[in-house]
């Protein structure tokens, strides 16, 4: 897989940008400006396998390429999920996706583009974004968390994404906050996620809601199922049980973020995913319990803000890539 040159980001203005989902494949045009056109989409259908995703993902690339008039050298940063090797550009496995084992993503698109090509994960390509275009602009030392179904992030430390020897580090929603906690979805126990994600926070609910005291989530939920919304429906309202889970889950984040600070000293941390719109009453927690887990000269300096990408965090983390305006990769020349 061929890596984009400096020389080839100072040719080219714009790139393609590329967010591949378990249910929607997105592209669109980023500029360096932190501009986003010529959007277009496509089902990912994962159920045909993956010759049959990566041959439409080239067709909607090329699509887009030719309505923004991109040179045939446009290159194309592709955002992914599960463990993915950047290096190579190999998907080795996510449950999103079937069937999906060991997937040469990067080489094939190159090949049936023509452009080169770079790959990361998913929430490491959303720190990124955040640090080119979003909240932490300008910054060098920056942890990011995705909070959503389940827990991502990326570690961003003196201008380098920190990724590890095969790129799969920074899986911190699998760090431990609690030696006798929970069982994780990973096979771990005390995981950051299984306090703090969507499902871990759904499985409180429902165990909350099948006794007297879940009566205000009951009625959240409307007869239907329960999930992380309807129990901060049910906390607005003012029902101190829901207030009290979703407590429980912002103190797991607090200890992370304050185990987070101890070993990078970072001087933002950005909170984004769909989980973290539930709002103080899951982050003022974290905030509150932040300073009992790291070292006060640390914490001096330290804010913890909100993503401001949104749901195009993936496509902005992928032209940063194809861009090189975000940080580097440890390790790369």
């Amino acid at each position: 897989m061929v890596a984009t040159t400096q020389s080839s980001t100072q040719r080219h203005r714009q790139v393609l940008a590329v967010d591949l989902g378990g249910t929607n494949l997105r592209v669109a045009v980023v500029g360096t400006d932190g501009s986003l056109s010529h959007r277009q989409h496509a089902p990912t259908a994962a159920e045909l396998g993956p010759d049959s995703v990566l041959e439409r993902m080239a067709k909607l690339i090329q699509s887009v390429a030719a309505d923004a008039g991109l040179p045939p050298d446009a290159p194309v940063g592709i955002a992914s999920p599960g463990p993915i090797n950047p290096r190579e550009g190999v998907v080795y496995f996510t449950p999103n996706l079937p069937g999906w084992r060991n997937v040469p993503l990067g080489p094939r698109i190159e090949q049936l583009t023509g452009r080169p090509t770079v790959t990361a994960n998913d929430a490491n390509c959303a720190g990124l974004g955040e640090v080119a275009f979003g909240a932490a602009r300008g910054r060098t030392d920056v942890i990011y968390l995705g909070i959503g179904t389940g827990v991502g992030g990326a570690v961003i430390s003196g201008g380098h994404l920190v990724d590890g020897v095969r790129g799969l580090g920074a899986e911190l929603g699998h760090m431990c906050v609690a030696m006798d906690g929970p069982r994780c979805t990973c096979g771990g126990i005390g995981c950051l996620e299984a306090y703090v994600a969507g499902w871990a926070i759904a499985r409180e609910g429902e165990m909350v809601a099948t006794t007297a005291d879940g009566e205000a989530i009951r009625r959240a939920a409307e007869g239907g199922s329960i999930h992380a919304g309807t129990i901060a429906v049910a906390a607005r309202a003012g029902d101190e049980v829901a207030r009290t889970l979703l407590a429980r889950a912002g103190r797991a984040l607090g200890v992370a973020i304050g185990t987070l600070t101890n070993i990078f000293n970072p001087e933002l941390v950005v909170i984004g995913g769909g989980v973290a719109r539930v709002g103080d009453h899951l982050l003022q927690p974290a905030r509150e319990i932040v300073s009992s887990h790291c070292f006060h000269a640390m914490r001096e300096d330290l804010r913890i803000v909100d993503a401001t990408l949104g749901d195009d965090g993936g496509l902005f983390g992928a032209a940063a890539l194809a861009l090189e305006t975000g940080p580097r990769r440890t390790g790369q020349a």
